[in-house]
């Protein structure tokens, strides 16, 4: 398998409130193996002409084998960073220089000179986090959307930057989380004086910081009071960021080996949080076995299994179906190896019934696979990412110009995150539209019913018809039917072919969609013509 392959990624359940249908996120980059590996099988047929013994053999055997030999580079690096920086009580900047040295030579093994761009991306950031003393959000989101298009369209071959431009997305993530989460604190240090002090705190990594924790922890103790630390890191994490980071410490978040290559993107605090009080269990190895064999049992379904279940030769919507379906295996498969990377550096500890667990969510296939809506799935679709859009794009954005031009930023934003992909802006904006009919449309269905039709399951009562309701389910179940071949159009595109590895064109794009007959558009334009008369 080439050692280059185009891979990348993307907690705690997050609350999610009506205008979560306006925060997708729609990953497009898959994890095939080599398509010269498989092309004596797919003669006219998919895999379907061969035994189930020979898939065995000559497919899955392959694939798990050249996934482990790629994807066991990330979990030793991020095992190495974590026994460096994690297992002793060594100087806080040599932390921070671990992880940027590990994450840089693991982006290396992956992207090789194209980690050029991450590393110059960093650099350029930095300054403006230091010169500027407000609106550093917005500067550096405008500062990293101009770079990447300009390495996009100017500087970078297609190929090389079709395959690191994942890692420059979730780079740009981070990048952009800390420049608005330091706006936000001076907001806050300004309209509360007494919180003006806390600019000059240490952040909650370094020595003094943890020596005052320590000091506290004892006083509390000895008074009788319990401390827990997954207590204390919990709290860590919501002060926000406070104070701006040191380069090591900015660079070091950046380039952590648990998220630098695949994801997922997790806020500053988090990884500041990873050095204190770090825990070492049986859980956490348990949880990075799990996680990896699910994540190579999704690599199975979209490389075997999906074309030998179905072959070439069927029906053109049970096509669209497998490629669809083949497409968000790939994703599963990449968002449960960012999970266990995240988790194998240290990521996502917390307290529960008095023993350690480890959970870094990053995707929901039970809500994906059999959903209820597509709201449902554009929120289960990366978890980190919505959360991400709904922070620092769709809120913001709707405080000063409504739900309207929010949901349409929140897409935009997306879509530039991505790169310049005709045939992503296609389905991001397509999804845009679907979502807001769809929310929009069952709404007023379910408050003319009186019924728990909505987007969303009831959790409040505030329907006479409930969720039980055998009607009602039966009418869900035809909004879920429905949001299924939604998905099977949507996601046909994002099949494997030559043109994959540097990006599809808008004739691609519209091409699939023809050969479907663009029912699936007209079908959301109908519901838009009936909502709008309801």
């Amino acid at each position: 398998m080439d050692s280059r392959i185009p891979i990348y990624q993307d907690y705690p359940d997050y609350d999610m409130g009506e205008d979560e249908f306006a925060e997708p996120e729609f990953y497009v980059d898959q994890f095939y193996p080599p398509q010269e590996e498989y092309e004596e099988l797919e003669d006219g047929g998919g895999l379907a002409p061969f035994s189930l013994a020979e898939i065995l053999e000559h497919c899955i055997e392959p694939t798990v084998t050249d996934g482990l030999k790629h994807m066991s580079k990330i979990l030793m690096w991020s095992l190495i960073f974590r026994i460096s920086t994690q297992l002793m009580d060594i100087p806080p900047w040599t932390k921070h220089a671990t992880s940027i040295v590990t994450g840089t030579i693991l982006a290396s093994n992956f992207f090789s000179e194209s980690v050029f761009y991450l590393l110059v991306l960093i650099t350029l950031s930095y300054p403006v986090l230091v010169i500027l003393s407000s609106s550093r959000g917005p500067i550096l989101a405008l500062l990293v959307i101009s770079f990447n298009i300009g390495c996009e369209k100017f500087v970078a071959d297609p190929v090389s930057w079709h395959m690191v431009r994942g890692a420059i997305m979730i780079c740009s993530m981070k990048i952009i989380s800390v420049g608005f989460d330091l706006d936000e604190s001076d907001r806050k240090k300004d309209s509360n004086p007494e919180s003006k002090d806390l600019k000059s705190e240490p952040a909650p990594g370094d020595k003094k910081n943890r020596d005052k924790s320590a000091v506290r922890f004892r006083t509390e103790k000895k008074n009788g009071m319990k401390t827990e630390p997954e207590t204390e890191k919990k709290e860590l994490g919501n002060e926000g960021l406070i104070s701006l980071p040191g380069w090591f410490e900015f660079a070091g978040y950046c380039l952590c080996p648990g998220t630098v290559v695949l994801g997922p993107w997790l806020p500053f605090q988090e990884y500041q949080n990873i050095f204190i009080k770090p825990r070492w269990n049986l859980n956490w190895f348990i949880k990075i076995l799990f996680t990896v064999f699910f994540s190579f049992m999704f690599l199975t379904i979209s490389t075997c299994w999906n074309p030998w279940l179905i072959p070439d030769s069927g029906w053109k919507w049970w096509l669209a179906y497998r490629d669809a379906m083949s497409f968000r295996a790939s994703h599963y498969f990449v968002s449960f190896i960012s999970e266990a990377s995240a988790i194998t550096a240290g990521f996502g500890a917390s307290k529960t019934g008095g023993s350690t667990q480890w959970q870094v969510q990053v995707t929901q296939p039970h809500n994906i696979e059999v959903p209820r809506s597509l709201v449902e799935v554009v929120v289960s679709w990366n978890i980190p990412m919505h959360a991400w859009l709904k922070k620092y794009v769709f809120k913001p954005t709707r405080k000063t110009l409504g739900n309207g031009a929010a949901l349409f930023a929140t897409y935009a934003a997306s879509t530039l995150l991505h790169g310049l992909s005709a045939q992503l802006a296609a389905v991001l904006f397509s999804l845009g539209l679907y979502t807001w009919v769809e929310h929009s449309f069952r709404g007023k269905v379910a408050r003319i019913m009186n019924a728990s039709l909505e987007t969303r399951r009831d959790t409040e009562n505030k329907f006479k018809h409930r969720e039980g309701t055998t009607w009602v389910i039966l009418v869900n179940l035809m909004f879920g039917f429905l949001t299924m071949f939604h998905l099977a159009y949507l996601g046909v595109m994002f099949n494997q072919t030559e043109e994959s590895v540097t990006g599809y064109s808008w004739f691609h794009t519209l091409n699939k969609w023809k050969n479907l007959d663009f029912i699936s558009h007209y079908i959301v334009g109908g519901v838009l013509l009936v909502n709008w008369v309801l």
